[in-house]
């Protein structure tokens, strides 16, 4: 059986973190990934296997890039491909989502642009909340959904859009 960690990013990971996440994830965003990993250094995890770096999944609140959002966003995830398909991911993300809940946010969101991606985020338990597209003046709600058999059956218009989906991790009052 492998040995298995969960670590944080730190000072002695930082580049191999950033690294794996440049390469499985190329839309992060360096600069605000080592900004908010001082402030929120357990929803900077990472899963070590035989000390190797075999994932990392970070984030930060919502309302940073979205006031009013209280949620605590899901940016990135990734799990290096000989370690995909065991169970990995899932162990990474239930880490995000207790880091979250210690932050004292009471849901984590996430987007996602479809495929098995998407299918892994409704399998734990997230919900499609929207799905939104880019235009010339910026990011825009194109359609929100009633429930899941609305997603379900919501047509996606071609182009670059992504669906929002969220967890609720403790009942609101």
């Amino acid at each position: 059986m492998e040995r298995t960690d969960l670590i944080y990013f730190s000072a002695e990971n930082q580049k191999e973190y950033l690294a794996l996440a440049a390469e499985y994830l190329p839309g992060s965003e360096k600069e605000k990934m080592e900004r908010w990993s001082g402030r929120y250094p357990r929803a900077f995890v990472a899963l070590a296997i035989e000390a190797e770096l075999a994932g990392v999944a970070f984030g930060w609140p919502r309302e940073l890039d979205a006031p009013g959002d209280s949620s605590f966003t899901l940016d990135g995830i990734a799990v290096r491909e000989p370690y995909q398909r065991k169970g990995y991911g899932r162990l990474l993300l239930r880490a995000f989502e207790s880091a979250a809940g210690e932050y004292g946010y009471p849901a984590v969101s996430v987007g996602s642009a479809g495929g098995y991606v998407e299918k892994f985020y409704l399998d734990n338990g997230y919900i499609p909340r929207e799905y939104k597209i880019w235009t010339d003046c910026g990011i825009k709600v194109a359609y929100t959904f009633s429930d899941l058999e609305d997603y379900r059956n919501y047509r996606r218009p071609d182009g670059e859009g992504f669906v929002v989906l969220e967890k609720w991790l403790y009942i609101r009052s």
